[in-house]
């Protein structure tokens, strides 16, 4: 379902009449909507934690479960009818949709501006800051970053992990050579969803952007097309292929195909089950920051988490000794339950202090500071982000499959992004 301004607009004004409905008296169970309680993967941990809040508070819980995929539809299906939403698990790039119909509790007045800051990184906040408000609290943070296979790197006699542009070329070259059958570089060719994120991170990375400050199409110029052309050149050279999704690139990095790829930080994860050695194949995956075109450059990538949100009428305040705001602080602020979280499920924590706790794997700490640096989804601030996401994505396509050439593909793109944005209110 594609969810646009005119749904939320509507949502609004039907969820109005039952704004008394919006927060309930603490007599009554509070309601978890999300995902992560339906995956296959995180159902138990989910479940321990869950009984670990009615056990500790003695406040009832009721968890509703829904796919990844429905859950924007099914939230607007709850906020329209007046169900229960007290506790909703939002994806990052979710939250200017959510965020504009004016229901999201301010978590800086539910614990403290400072008390938060003083446990998470500001940089780590960020991804649930919208319009100068906290609106949500990271429950897991990361981002869509780099990683690096060594063993490839050793066999290409590539010693250290590239930090710039040219580096990295050289290094996909070296493994090209030592293994004409490898895609050294397992670049996502194919599939909107993920063609866009990885390139805006190239885009950031050339100093292109999609859209100014204001909102204005900005990829017209001459970074993008620098940067298409990057990737564009890489298939040329068979340094990168085509045809590749993320799916792709995990078995191929598994199995000592591919010496880099884009991904969220549960790569580890997946080579460990694509590989079937299990932890085993850990010394084989590097975070890495992406490359930069200058030293002094900040290394990009796009800003990837899941927030927990409180659902209210907008207007009666939450304190922190709701049940609501208590099983955030069971989540999100409590060490253990981070902790195991990142242990049963390989989501990483956001606490500092859970973070110090794992400062000797440095997959963990060079992956979460970068993190910090993380620019957030440019197509996620308008209400037909789906739409862009599309047109973005058919473009890199294009230039990437030659069927146009990089400078026509941005062209392209700047007219159709001016085009879908047109009318459209920027949230």
């Amino acid at each position: 379902m594609m969810v646009t301004r005119r749904h939320f607009v509507g949502t609004i004004a039907a969820a109005t009449s039952l704004a008394a409905m919006g927060l309930r008296a603490q007599t009554r169970s509070i309601t978890f909507v999300g995902w992560s309680p339906e995956e296959a993967a995180s159902r138990p941990t989910i479940a321990a934690l869950f009984d670990g809040y009615r056990t500790s508070t003695g406040n009832k819980l009721d968890v509703i479960g829904f796919p990844w995929a429905q859950m924007q539809q099914n939230v607007l299906l709850r906020m329209r009818s007046g169900q229960p939403l007290d506790i909703v698990q939002l994806a990052e790039r979710w939250l200017p949709q959510f965020g504009a119909t004016g229901r999201l509790a301010d978590m800086s007045q539910v614990f403290g501006k400072a008390q938060l800051q003083k446990q998470i990184s500001p940089g780590v906040l960020a991804l649930g800051e919208y319009r100068g408000k906290q609106l949500g609290l990271p429950w897991t943070a990361g981002s869509i970053g780099m990683v690096a296979n060594a063993k490839v790197l050793h066999d290409a006699g590539v010693s250290d992990v590239p930090k710039s542009v040219e580096a990295f070329v050289a290094a996909l070259r070296s493994v090209k050579k030592a293994n004409p059958e490898s895609v050294p570089y397992a670049m996502c060719s194919k599939n909107n969803n993920t063609l866009s994120p990885d390139f805006q991170v190239w885009l950031w990375t050339f100093g292109g952007r999609l859209f100014d400050e204001k909102g204005k199409v900005a990829v017209n110029s001459p970074a993008s097309v620098r940067a298409l052309t990057f990737m564009s050149d890489l298939i040329k050279e068979g340094l990168a292929a085509k045809d590749i999704d993320r799916p792709d690139a995990r078995r191929m990095f598994a199995q000592h195909q591919s010496g880099f790829y884009n991904d969220a930080p549960l790569a580890r994860g997946f080579a460990r089950s694509n590989s079937g050695q299990g932890d085993k194949f850990d010394s084989f995956v590097i975070a890495m920051p992406t490359p930069v075109m200058r030293a002094a450059d900040t290394p990009r990538s796009l800003a990837w988490g899941h927030l927990l949100t409180i659902f209210g009428d907008g207007k009666t305040p939450i304190d922190a000794q709701s049940a609501q705001a208590k099983l955030l602080a069971y989540l999100v602020l409590n060490d253990d339950a981070q902790l195991q979280y990142y242990r049963d499920i390989g989501l990483f924590p956001v606490t500092n202090s859970a973070l110090a706790k794992l400062a000797s794997d440095p997959y963990v700490s060079t992956w979460s500071k970068s993190a910090r640096t993380a620019l957030k989804d440019e197509t996620s601030y308008w209400g037909n982000a789906a739409e862009l996401t599309t047109i973005v994505g058919e473009e890199v396509q294009a230039a990437l499959l030659a069927q146009k050439s990089p400078a026509a593909a941005i062209e392209s793109m700047a007219k159709r992004l001016e085009a879908g944005t047109a009318g459209t209110m920027r949230l």
